[in-house]
């Protein structure tokens, strides 16, 4: 009697785990479900805070890409190309024009014109400059009473390097893509000189021969001058969005600045969301022990973890699809292939942190989970000496 008495003193005082009942159960098992979808969303919602409100990121990307790569060169060539289809398909002539039309010329322009336009007049120095006199306005409009953002581009450096060999550079890139006149179209030129008597009249929209080349390719050069002199020395990019753009409510810039700065302001905040569910656990899991901490903490991580990686995996295929399918699908397949990597850049700023972020979560569910085992295994040695009393 005396042998059993301590073995079943000893088997009363070992701890018993609390069991939840049924609603608390069920609380807790949605709490897990809600760790799990919750976090890879909220993560990526901090991730996406992270990246389109940091100032210097968007300006070091925006003017990256129209400096040193293909964005800007192939949306203009799939212009200049609609431009020469809508002036085929409307018929359209020229009349009342009394200059050279330099839109009408630039319409003849491909991808690697443009490129060589853009080392001739639009310098490094000129698009980081307008690029970051862009963002800087749009991210203080944020916190300003103004209606739209003010953004005003210093032309003084464009217009410098337009009236120099640049300028005359570019136009001749421009004028090179001109077809070769057709004797049609040069009868043309001659017979309405004739009619006008001595007074100079505009060439035909092609590249005449000898002896007018050169005449005809002054005139578009003068006809630069004459644009870039009509240019002012600050150009108000939204003066006249502001004149004509209507602020209703549900629509318009106001309703826009409002929706962004509840974006910004949940963004900043949204991190917190899963160390929420977390506490929540411990309460309506009555987590009182570091084997119940592994249970509602560190396996639903491991599974949070796996599930943040999912979109960290497939996110430049979705993406691809999403754009190929639906707002780049009207677009011609360089364009949709440059879009689609420039699209895919800044994305890669918001998903690509997904992988260290899911490891750090997998870490500490690990962390947790170990450290649960390890309690576990230190509580079964105390039912020892009882068994060797009972033993004797």
């Amino acid at each position: 009697m005396d042998n059993k008495a301590p073995g079943k003193s000893t088997d009363q005082s070992a701890p018993q785990p609390q069991k939840l009942g049924g609603g608390l159960r069920l609380i807790a098992l949605g709490l897990v479900l809600l760790l799990i979808v919750g976090t890879p969303i909220s993560l990526f919602a901090f991730n996406l805070y992270q990246a389109v409100f940091d100032r210097p990121l968007i300006k070091n990307l925006l003017a990256d890409e129209a400096v040193n790569h293909d964005l800007l060169p192939v949306w203009l060539e799939w212009f200049s190309e609609r431009r020469a289809q809508e002036r085929v398909e409307t018929g359209e002539a020229l009349v009342n024009i009394d200059e050279p039309d330099i839109a009408l010329l630039l319409s003849f322009m491909d991808k690697q014109d443009w490129k060589d336009v853009r080392t001739e007049v639009f310098t490094p120095e000129i698009i980081t400059e307008w690029v970051g006199v862009t963002v800087d306005g749009t991210y203080d409009w944020l916190d300003s009473d103004d209606l739209v953002p003010q953004i005003a581009w210093d032309m003084t450096t464009f217009k410098n390097r337009v009236n120099t060999d640049h300028g005359e550079k570019a136009i001749a890139i421009a004028f090179d893509n001109l077809p070769q006149c057709a004797q049609s179209e040069i009868d043309d030129f001659l017979a309405r000189a004739a009619a006008a008597g001595g007074t100079k009249v505009l060439y035909n929209l092609c590249k005449f021969p000898d002896p007018w080349r050169e005449d005809q390719l002054s005139d578009y050069l003068n006809a630069l001058r004459k644009v870039a002199a009509n240019i002012p020395a600050k150009f108000e990019l939204t003066d006249e969005l502001a004149a004509n753009l209507p602020d209703t409510p549900g629509v318009g810039p106001t309703y826009i600045k409002q929706e962004l700065r509840l974006i910004r302001f949940l963004g900043a905040w949204v991190w917190a969301l899963p160390l929420i569910v977390l506490a929540l656990l411990l309460l309506f899991g009555r987590v009182t022990s570091l084997q119940r901490l592994a249970g509602w903490w560190g396996l639903p991580l491991g599974v949070t973890a796996l599930a943040t990686l999912v979109p960290y995996f497939t996110y430049r295929s979705l993406l691809t699809g999403v754009l190929t399918q639906g707002p780049l699908s009207e677009v011609p397949d360089v364009v949709r292939e440059e879009s689609v990597r420039a699209i895919l850049r800044l994305a890669g700023h918001v998903f690509d942190p997904l992988l260290w972020q899911a490891i750090l979560v997998a870490g500490l569910g690990l962390l947790i989970v170990i450290l649960g085992w390890y309690a576990g295994r230190k509580k079964k040695p105390a039912s020892t000496p009882a068994l060797a009393i009972n033993k004797k």
